[in-house]
């Protein structure tokens, strides 16, 4: 054990006084060679460590791997040479003294580990027994997709001032904001509003990085203002059909008439200056493989259509719970990205891809679950463990109008947030890694 004793000190001090620093007689210091110590019965209280991660990244065609980690230790003052010890190591990674901080620190590689579990110790160079020992894990990342869902011509006021307060209360939450083309449409919507609506979403978009997508319940207002026939019926909510169109199945259109109807949003989007959108859920969750084709034909990468549906179960006896339950029967809690085929909607298909990812919506929205219910699905997607693959948790909201506008929705918002934000990947606290819908396109 390499020690500053007193009357070492003090001896250095009186050198330096009567005689050269350094000379071709001077005697080096003792050099200690590190010793691969043994695990601690317990950590030691007289250092204090920081920086040792609880996970970290494997990395992907989004995110990049960890490369290291730093670690910092203040140990007592007469401690010279610390060595980090990781796994089975035979040589450790030695830390230097940084005078700045008084404390020893160290750059820890990880980028060559392997997916799982690892240990990692502190000894004081020389030492036969670690002063500090602790477990960390390897993994790939937990992405959040965090999609909002524009049902309505406009929306209150004090909604979109939660979107501002949710992002300021979780700052590496991202958004995608499905919007609906019929704030453009609809002939109630004044042309003041509707510019306030855009203001507001490209701010989300410069101010957070969020994304502008797409969501479309086939109003009658916009879909003539694209010169498509209105359709009232299928309903998913009242079997003599709609005469708004709002509840109208998407599948009730043909691709061709999709593919006009997203031609038109996507002239209305590059209008207003939100550029092209890529993302999209289909109103009511009622994608069907031809809609899915005129998402392709007509630029979109990616949708998050496939529904969690048991999480609706105050909609038994509607059609649109039996839509979902028949049309997403596989999806659940831990349902994951996909490439849809021509055959099916749904994983597993033998066809040609679409060319479309598929994100499923396996949290479904807030309007359907309760907290616990939530981190329930989140905790099923990441126990604490390393990840073997990226993984995704995706959920979200409706901006409303106050006529079904609850604040209470926000509150389940920010109290699931604020669990989620306990397993940061950005803290080397865990897997978690806010995205856009898009963005899944670069993992999956």
């Amino acid at each position: 054990m390499r020690l500053r004793s007193p009357s070492f000190l003090l001896l250095t001090a009186l050198s330096l006084l009567v005689a050269p620093a350094c000379g071709p007689d001077a005697e080096p210091p003792p050099t200690i060679a590190p010793v691969r110590p043994n695990p601690p019965a317990q950590n030691d209280p007289a250092f204090t460590v920081t920086g040792v991660p609880r996970y970290v990244l494997a990395g992907d065609g989004l995110t990049v791997p960890t490369k290291a980690f730093v670690i910092g230790v203040k140990a007592p003052k007469d401690v010279l040479d610390i060595d980090a010890w990781i796994d089975g190591a035979a040589e450790p990674v030695p830390l230097v003294f940084n005078a700045d901080t008084i404390q020893s620190e160290g750059e820890v590689p990880t980028l060559e580990l392997p997916i799982g579990n690892h240990s990692f110790m502190l000894s004081v160079r020389g030492s036969k027994e670690a002063f500090f020992r602790a477990e960390f894990v390897k993994g790939h990342a937990l992405y959040m997709v965090i999609s909002t869902d524009w049902d309505f011509s406009d929306v209150d006021d004090r909604v979109l001032d939660h979107h501002t307060e949710l992002h300021t209360a979780h700052p590496e939450l991202k958004i995608t904001h499905l919007i609906g083309p019929y704030i453009f449409t609809d002939p109630a919507v004044s042309q003041q509003r509707r510019d306030d609506l855009v203001s507001f979403a490209q701010g989300m978009r410069s101010t957070y990085g969020d994304e502008i997508g797409l969501h479309i319940h086939p109003y009658c207002n916009f879909v003539e203002a694209a010169g498509v026939a209105c359709k009232t019926a299928p309903s998913v909510a009242d079997p003599a059909g709609d005469p708004t169109g709002y509840t109208v199945r998407l599948g009730a259109y043909s691709r061709e008439e999709w593919k006009t109807l997203f031609g038109k949003a996507n002239e209305i989007w590059e209008q207003v200056g939100f550029g092209k959108p890529t993302s999209f859920r289909a109103g009511a969750w009622t994608l069907e493989t031809h809609v899915a084709q005129a998402l392709v034909d007509t630029g979109f990468r990616v949708d998050s259509s496939a529904n969690n549906w048991k999480l609706m179960d105050e909609w038994i006896g509607y059609d649109i719970y039996e839509f979902n339950k028949t049309q997403w029967a596989s999806i659940g809690d831990t349902s994951q990205p996909y490439r849809p085929t021509e055959d099916s909607i749904v994983a597993g298909g033998k066809g040609p891809e679409l060319g479309l990812l598929e994100v499923p919506d396996n949290g479904c929205m807030v309007d359907y679950w309760a907290v616990e219910e939530m981190e329930n699905i989140f905790d099923a997607n990441w126990s604490g463990g390393a990840l073997v693959a990226p993984t995704q948790v995706s959920t979200g909201f409706h901006p409303a109008t106050t006529q079904y506008y609850s604040p209470y929705e926000f509150d389940r918002l920010d109290a699931f947030f604020t669990y989620v934000d306990q397993f940061l990947a950005s803290k080397h606290e865990g897997p978690v890694i806010y995205i856009n819908m898009t963005d899944a396109t670069k993992v999956w």
